[in-house]
């Protein structure tokens, strides 16, 4: 997900909600309380730049196995909880779990598959649970190298730039009487590391910054705040020898449900990751 160019970023889960103004709403407000965020929290329609920031805390233990040179499989736990929110909005905690696989295809591509499963618990007892394949491509715009002694991919360069582009189609079920909703987006996401003390990100002992920028979009004018979607990250992580490696990021974005909204307030999130590789 130190890391390698085969590294899988698998935090998907998005956050919060809005009330929705009655004056427009009335006829909707029982339903939209059911309205699930991507990645399993709600939010209306509606909201603006002028709403309060949320802040979150991540997690994500991810195990991973690398088959062969070509082929790595994982799957990864990420609890999330609403640690700051307004006054009005209920609170939330979720878990998610996401098994994955990669195949790569020489030294410039990886194919990318994932299915993503979420459950979100609400302080105002509305509930969803979303389930969420995906598939992408991850292009390596500095080319790897196989090693001979191990699976692993090492990067060719001390810097690391890729690009990660993924289809994926979102299913909800809600525990009121919403009815299941379901929807395709794409995203973007371009990536950077760089190690501060090794020649490498993939060699023991490195510690490294990382960053990345992914945009979210869909064709769809959904009644959902997480339609559409821009984030940043950075951060920094520690491989301290092949087994393990240690992140910590932190999370910036904000979003919108249709093309002719705002995009309301940044949420926040600290995100701390531990990855286990055979």
């Amino acid at each position: 997900m130190v890391l390698t160019p085969r590294l899988r970023f698998t935090g998907t889960i998005e956050s919060g909600r809005d009330r929705l103004e009655a004056s427009r709403f009335q006829t909707e407000i029982a339903r939209s309380r059911g309205r699930v965020l991507s990645r399993g929290r709600h939010a209306p329609a509606g909201a603006g730049e002028g709403q309060s920031a949320q802040k979150e805390l991540w997690g994500s233990l991810a195990l991973d196995r690398i088959a062969s040179k070509t082929i790595s499989l994982g799957v990864a736990l990420e609890p999330k909880v609403l640690v700051s929110k307004p006054a009005d909005d209920p609170g939330w905690a979720s878990l998610g779990l996401t098994p994955s696989i990669e195949l790569t295809r020489g030294n410039w591509l990886d194919v990318v598959g994932e299915v993503g499963v979420t459950r979100t618990k609400q302080t105002d007892k509305v509930n969803s649970t979303e389930i969420a394949p995906s598939i992408g491509l991850r292009f390596h715009f500095l080319s790897n190298l196989a090693n001979t002694y191990l699976k692993e991919r090492l990067p060719k360069r001390r810097l690391v730039v890729r690009d990660l582009l993924r289809l994926e189609w979102r299913h909800f079920y809600y525990s009121d009487d919403t009815p299941d909703s379901s929807s395709f987006r794409l995203r973007n996401r371009f990536e950077l590391l760089y190690p501060f003390n090794r020649p490498r990100v993939t060699d023991n002992g490195a510690i490294y910054a990382l960053g990345d920028a992914e945009l979210f979009s869909t064709a769809e004018d959904l009644q959902e705040r997480f339609a559409s979607k821009q984030r940043l990250r950075v951060g920094g992580g520690y491989r301290r020898n092949y087994p393990w490696r240690f992140e910590t990021l932190y999370i910036w974005d904000r979003s919108r449900h249709a093309a002719a909204e705002p995009f309301t307030a940044g949420n926040h999130a600290v995100d701390v990751r531990v990855r286990r590789v055979w």
